[in-house]
């Protein structure tokens, strides 16, 4: 009776975890060579996108600027990469240092920003006096997480095993 019970618990968590939406999250790796200048200087951003899909939480940080501390850093949208846009989401509080980061911020998104976000047409970029259109920059993709129907089949891999490991205990104990 208690396998019945867990396998009908298990299966229902798989079956129920299908529909249930996480936050989504995305990452940008900046550097000069998305923006086109020969900067060194790296950066990393991130945006986690609400599970009502009407929030997003960013942070960013970078490290070594060659043309000076940063000005200015923000998001773009909507363009792909090797293409400019306009401001989306101006950063407040950007300190001004060569390798800095970010206060994180939270911002309103709208149902079309949030396709244009997971389209991949959204980029970070931070701007100094030497690089005023931009030292770094990243577009922002979404990040590599394993899909609920991936852990579901790990889960339902790993079943059998969870069934057997009481009948295992019992034969040592013989």
């Amino acid at each position: 009776m208690r396998r019945v019970l867990v396998g009908v618990l298990v299966f229902g968590a798989l079956f129920f975890a299908q529909t249930v939406r996480a936050d989504s999250i995305f990452i940008a790796t900046l550097n000069g060579a998305q923006e086109g200048t020969a900067s060194t200087a790296t950066g990393f951003g991130s945006v986690i996108l609400n599970t009502a899909q009407t929030m997003i939480t960013v942070n960013e940080s970078w490290r070594d600027l060659v043309g000076g501390p940063a000005t200015a850093t923000h998001i773009h949208c909507c363009a792909p990469p090797g293409s400019n846009a306009g401001v989306l989401f101006p950063f407040a509080g950007v300190p001004n240092a060569v390798t800095g980061a970010i206060p994180t911020q939270t911002f309103a998104i709208t149902p079309l920003e949030v396709s244009e976000l997971e389209a991949g047409l959204m980029y970070f970029n931070v701007h100094d006096d030497e690089f005023p259109g931009g030292e770094i920059r990243g577009q922002i993709l979404p990040a590599a997480t394993p899909e609920p129907a991936s852990l579901g089949l790990l889960a339902l891999g790993l079943f059998p095993i969870v069934l057997c490991v009481p009948r295992i205990r019992r034969l040592r104990a013989v």
